[in-house]
């Protein structure tokens, strides 16, 4: 074998040298204990390791787990399927470490992005750009309350609105100031309620608020937050409102 390994082999070699990160020399001599070396005389030759070598490359496999010493005599290879449940065991360690650090990483980046997180706000102009905006700041909402007054009734705007949120919101709510949608939208599936207060155009969750105004003799204009502190007080005050309706889905009040 020190002449040169057969060809099967060699290839045994250069799988067992990159699935165990291993040198040369280690995974030759690993496989030359393997197949019965009994003596650093005879491990140096069958494997090709010189023979000065062989000492420190038998205890970097020792330390590896891959040989042990005989009390009999020199050392022994570990079997292949010994090996290969430890290094299994130690690969799916590692991973679970490095799953754990990941996670810790992004946990303590999380903490740092929230203690320096400003609130964003963006103001938009146009039908289209306001439905845009609706989706991008209130798509990951649980419950969002759409009330829709005098901008949201005209041109459909109210309804894009809530159709575009469909997708995305499973609880989904309309107060209505005006009744003039309330069949189109209630085909929608939604709940839909009635009152008579003075309620802007707006779409409110626990962390975001957009309200809806008229340009004068222009186009829509939306100003939309995302800041807990902002938009929770009012979030809340609907859902007082919404809670105190009664009548079914299209109550008065």
């Amino acid at each position: 074998m020190g002449l040169g390994l057969p060809i099967e082999q060699e290839a045994l070699v250069e799988r067992l040298r990159k699935a165990l990160d291993l040198t040369l020399y280690e995974a030759k001599l690993y496989i030359a204990m393997l197949q019965g070396a009994s003596d650093p005389k005879e491990a140096s030759v069958m494997s090709g390791v010189p023979l000065p070598r062989i000492y420190d490359i038998v205890k970097v496999l020792e330390s590896k787990g891959m040989v042990y010493k005989d009390p009999n005599g020199w050392y022994r290879a570990v079997s292949p399927r010994a090996l290969a449940a430890a290094s299994i065991a130690r690969l799916e360690e590692d991973s679970r470490r490095r799953a754990r650090e990941i996670a810790e990483l992004a946990e303590a980046l999380e903490r740092l992005g929230s203690k320096q997180r400003a609130p964003r706000y963006v103001i938009v102009k146009g039908a289209y750009n306001i439905v845009s905006a609706a989706v991008d700041f209130f798509k990951a909402s649980a419950v969002a309350y759409i009330t829709v007054s005098t901008v949201m009734a005209r041109d459909g705007l109210g309804e894009e609105i809530i159709k575009a949120l469909l997708s995305y919101i499973g609880d989904l709510r309309v107060l209505l100031v005006e009744g003039a949608l309330v069949e189109r939208i209630s085909e929608t599936g939604i709940p839909v309620k009635v009152t008579q207060l003075p309620l802007l155009d707006s779409i409110s969750s626990r962390v975001g608020l957009m309200v809806i105004v008229n340009e004068p003799f222009g186009e829509p204009l939306a100003v939309a937050v995302e800041d807990q502190a902002q938009a929770e007080p009012y979030f809340r005050r609907l859902s007082s409102l919404w809670t105190s309706i009664g009548g079914g889905p299209q109550g008065n009040t």
